[in-house]
């Protein structure tokens, strides 16, 4: 007979906690690390690692059962400094997730026994157990040890805690033996697809289904550069410096290319000649020395105007005179003031910011500028999320405009400055047009989804637009949904501010620009309103029964890809 077997046959509560551990060992069908921490609930990872070994050469050496003796010694072959430390992060996880929960179960019955006395006690005072002294029985020495691993394990929570991804995990009640990789992304959103009658593909005159390229291709992206094209997104790049345009044929870009241009584009409103009066006094003043420019022009009155084209101006003509000379002159002392280096904010506020608050009619458009949230993009990320956890932030923005008389608030207008001066490396700004259009796609999003019964035609008709500047540079993006997992990206226009005050005639592009904005938004607002009336009148369709009438429903977003859990990790591809 072997010692294991005499060791098992013993009253295992007399015996001393190295031949515990011992004859957990023996008896364990799996003696991993990780299985030897759940059995002596540990606080401190060296003397783990020492206790494990120890108990795992003890119990090699005293059983004589062959079958363990090859167990312990495979298992002295697999478990390494680093397999300890990976099983020991595993458990400080559970470990971790166990606190929690008893924490809260000690607080609700600590809670439940103070309602009990006060209850009890008629004049309100309340007993309390002040139980605290140490073991009478523990020497000193021992005491002083368990209190030196309680404040080493206390610190070791506290460091694990720190990690946001280990702190979602106990949130969410998720335990895994993941290895953590860096050159991977975590993301810990589910995706699930929108609920819809219909598929919506996008089929070229070619043939090419255009929804199967862009997922093909997203397959082949390596995972450490998904978040940074725009294609991991399902959003098809139309702009010249898109890298998926070689999946294509020159042909079958055109035709993507046309088809964008002739469905999101401006409306050509009519604008006001005295617009070109004022520019055409602008530009002579601006021939003249830099220092009475501003002057000058704050001088041009519409008696000026008048005078000099010898016509008569309206009420109305005079009003567009002076909030044309406001905005140049506000523009002209901004940048005469202006020293490097500028910050992100104060650039974004004293040029493309002040542009569009002047330009664009405040009566329609409520515009909020500063560190801000798309709301559209918080709601999707919190979609199916508990309501006891902290809420997520949605994809922030510089500049939200959303439509006052819009049943659903629609942010048809959002804006993202990139850096002040000097302009900021190209990362920054590749990395800042993707997260402007995945807000662009959450806001088409939530609005597909509010607006469910509706006509699919029109809802796939429904576009929003995005600004993108950096340096002097101001960029125009309009988006929409064409298909299922396939919204287009193109660009509605390019043009650079002014960056000296010789050039202050150039505002006149930018004041057309936005008053042809402004027309196409009160579109979509009319538009979108229309949609959700349809949405609401879906009643009057549920009794009956034409399958045909219902697949055009609804419209098909698609599936919106999972957001990143740390933003930090993403590596730059270039554009």
């Amino acid at each position: 007979m072997g010692k294991s077997k005499s060791k098992s046959s013993r009253n295992i509560t007399n015996i001393t906690q190295q031949e515990r551990h011992v004859y957990w060992m023996l008896t364990c069908p799996d003696p991993t690390p990780l299985a030897f921490f759940r059995f002596i609930f540990p606080t401190h990872r060296i003397k783990a690692s020492e206790k494990y070994k120890k108990a795992l050469n003890l119990a090699l050496k005293e059983t004589d059962a062959e079958d363990l003796r090859n167990k312990f010694e495979e298992m002295k072959k697999l478990v390494n400094e680093a397999r300890i430390l990976e099983d020991w992060e595993t458990w400080m996880q559970q470990r971790t997730a166990i606190l929690v929960r008893h924490n809260i179960r000690n607080t609700n019955l600590s809670l439940h026994e103070e309602i009990n006395t006060l209850a009890l006690n008629k004049d309100g005072s309340s007993a309390k157990n002040t139980n605290s002294n140490p073991d009478p029985d523990a020497s000193e020495e021992d005491q002083e040890e368990k209190e030196k691993e309680e404040e080493e394990f206390v610190d070791e929570i506290d460091e694990f805690i720190k990690d946001k991804r280990n702190t979602d995990k106990i949130h969410n009640g998720v335990i895994s033996n993941d290895n953590n990789n860096n050159n991977f992304i975590e993301r810990f959103e589910e995706s699930k697809p929108m609920s819809s009658t219909c598929q919506r593909p996008w089929i070229l005159r070619s043939g090419t289904n255009v929804g199967d390229k862009l997922t093909s291709y997203v397959k082949t992206i390596p995972e450490v550069q998904k978040c940074l094209n725009l294609a991991y997104w399902n959003i098809l790049d139309l702009t010249e410096s898109s890298q998926i345009k070689s999946l294509f044929s020159m042909s079958e870009w055109e035709e993507m290319v046309e088809s964008f241009n002739n469905e999101v584009k401006l409306i050509e409103s009519d604008i006001n000649g005295v617009v070109e009066y004022f520019f055409e006094e602008v530009d002579k003043i601006t021939k003249k020395d830099d220092k009475v420019i501003i002057n000058a022009i704050d001088r041009i009155t519409p008696e000026i105007i008048e005078k000099n084209q010898k016509i008569k101006l309206s009420d109305e003509e005079k009003n567009i005179i002076t909030v044309l000379r406001r905005a140049v002159v506000t523009y002209a002392e901004n940048l005469e003031r202006l020293d490097l280096p500028i910050s992100e904010a104060d650039f974004d506020n004293a040029f493309p910011n002040m542009l569009a608050k002047r330009f664009l009619n405040r009566e329609e458009l409520k515009m909020d500028v500063g560190e801000i949230a798309c709301w559209a993009s918080a709601h999707r990320r919190n979609e199916d999320r508990s309501v006891v956890l902290r809420a997520r932030v949605g994809q922030k923005c510089d500049f939200r405009g959303t439509l006052k008389d819009s049943i659903n608030r629609l942010e048809a207008l959002i804006g993202l400055r990139s850096g002040g001066l000097p302009e900021p490396h190209q990362k920054k700004i590749h990395e800042d047009k993707v997260d402007l259009c995945v807000a662009m796609r959450d806001i088409l999003y939530t609005f597909f989804k509010e607006n469910s019964k509706a006509p699919s035609s029109d809802v796939h008709s429904t576009f929003v637009f995005g600004i993108h500047s950096w340096g002097w540079v101001h960029n125009i993006y309009g988006m929409d949904c064409k298909a299922t997992n396939v919204l287009r990206l193109g660009r509605i226009s390019h043009a650079r501010m002014p960056n000296t005050l010789k050039t202050l005639s150039v505002l006149e592009s930018f004041y057309v620009l936005f008053t042809d904005l402004q027309a196409t938004l009160n579109t979509i607002c009319e538009r979108t309103n229309n949609i959700s009336v349809s949405h609401s009148r879906a009643h009057r369709n549920r009794k009956r029964k034409n399958s045909e009438h219902v697949r055009e429903k609804g419209g098909s977003f698609g599936n919106p890809s999972q957001t990143p859990a740390n933003k930090k990790s993403r590596k730059y591809v270039g554009p």
